[in-house]
């Protein structure tokens, strides 16, 4: 996998949907340009192949589901990756702009959890564990005292405010081999290229 910087902005400066965001990202994508995350090689990479995803997003106060065409490339020593931008979360169905809006109100308390639940159409244990892997890594990222002395919401308030989330981002993806809010480890025999130019 290829993971590539496309927020150099503030968060809560983004009104474009994902989907929309990630067409732009992908119209000025150079497949020619991209360094195999396995081998190291510049420039040998082509265009393999595409495959669907879904991605649900939240527009006009309500959750959409689209469908994104991923590409895929491959490198002349065979390995194939790929091509994520950072508010894509890998091996998950839900985008980052969903579950940051999530869990922004959760800890806003603007409404109940079973509203909350309704409102994004999630169920109450996909919620826990969505909290209870934000707060992992927050004390991941921040060290467990720090951690315990921020509270989520100020954490997540930091996030939103960041200048560029792709520096938070790529530095997550460096330091713990896993993109921010991604719920498991990456396969074992793995190569990741720590973003692309």
């Amino acid at each position: 996998m290829i993971r590539e910087n496309s927020l150099f902005c503030k968060l809560i400066r983004i009104k474009s949907s994902s989907k929309a965001l990630f067409g732009s990202f992908m119209a000025g994508f150079r497949p020619e340009l991209q360094t195999c995350p396995c081998c190291g090689a510049r420039g040998s990479c082509r265009i393999h192949a595409y495959y669907g995803r879904s991605l649900v997003d939240f527009i006009s106060g309500a959750p959409v589901r689209h469908s994104l065409c991923i590409m895929r490339l491959i490198c002349t020593c065979g390995h194939t990756h790929a091509i994520l931008p950072d508010f894509i979360i890998p091996y998950s169905g839900y985008g980052l702009f969903f579950l940051l809006r999530v869990l922004a109100e959760y800890f806003l308390r603007l409404s109940t959890v079973e509203r909350l639940c309704e409102r994004f159409s999630v169920t109450l244990s996909q919620l826990r564990r969505w909290l209870d892997l934000f707060r992992t890594q927050k004390e991941e990222w921040l060290g467990a005292l720090s951690s315990m002395e921020a509270s989520s919401l100020s954490f997540l308030k930091a996030l939103l405010m960041q200048a560029a989330y792709s520096d938070f981002a790529s530095a997550f993806v460096r330091r713990f081999t896993k993109s921010f809010l991604q719920s498991h480890k990456n396969p074992a025999p793995y190569c990741q290229q720590v973003f692309g130019p």
